[in-house]
């Protein structure tokens, strides 16, 4: 059970109810997620939240491939139940094979090749040295730009706030779905 109650959008004031629909808009979904209506006790700052999200989940610059790699990379590190059962899957679909999903399901980082391997020490380096070091930093950069940059560092930043969030309000998966972490 979470420990703040889940929001509906009847719940909310006219103004609430706008940054309800944005969420559930930029999601294209018919219904805000648990965890995002847990984060609607405060409506305005959820929603920016939720929109950097989608800014980055649906318009990246990023491939694919890459994005999703990150995100379960950042799912993996916090423990984050929601993000890994969905973006494992997403990840999958975007070509990371399933042994580099189990290797790092398993912080086994060892199957992990070339760009993969880049993109995991940008990821570890941010997150566990609290430093990115400038040979890793300049291999991410020629590979993937400065829009690129900037775009795999917010999305480090961005699962990471969402993944603490979860881990302070607890909410629940969505739809009964169990963990594939």
């Amino acid at each position: 059970m979470a420990r703040v109650p889940y929001v509906n959008r009847d719940d909310l004031d006219a103004e609430g109810q706008v940054m309800y629909d944005r969420i559930r808009n930029d999601r294209n979904s018919p219904e805000v997620g648990l965890q995002f209506r847990a984060l609607m006790n405060r409506p305005k700052p959820a929603s920016y939240l939720t929109s950097l999200g989608a800014e980055l989940r649906f318009h990246s610059t990023m491939s694919d491939r890459v994005k999703e790699l990150v995100i379960i990379l950042v799912a993996r590190e916090w423990n984050s139940d929601i993000e890994w059962t969905g973006h494992s899957l997403l990840a999958a679909q975007a070509g990371i094979s399933d042994e580099t999903i189990e290797g790092i399901r398993t912080n086994d980082l060892d199957c992990l090749t070339g760009n993969e391997k880049m993109i995991a020490s940008f990821v570890q380096q941010m997150l566990l040295q609290k430093e990115v070091s400038d040979d890793v930093y300049s291999a991410v950069h020629s590979n993937l730009g400065s829009e690129g940059v900037v775009d795999l560092t917010l999305t480090v930043c961005y699962y990471t706030a969402v993944s603490l969030a979860q881990i302070a309000l607890r909410p629940e998966m969505d739809g009964g779905r169990a963990s594939t972490l």
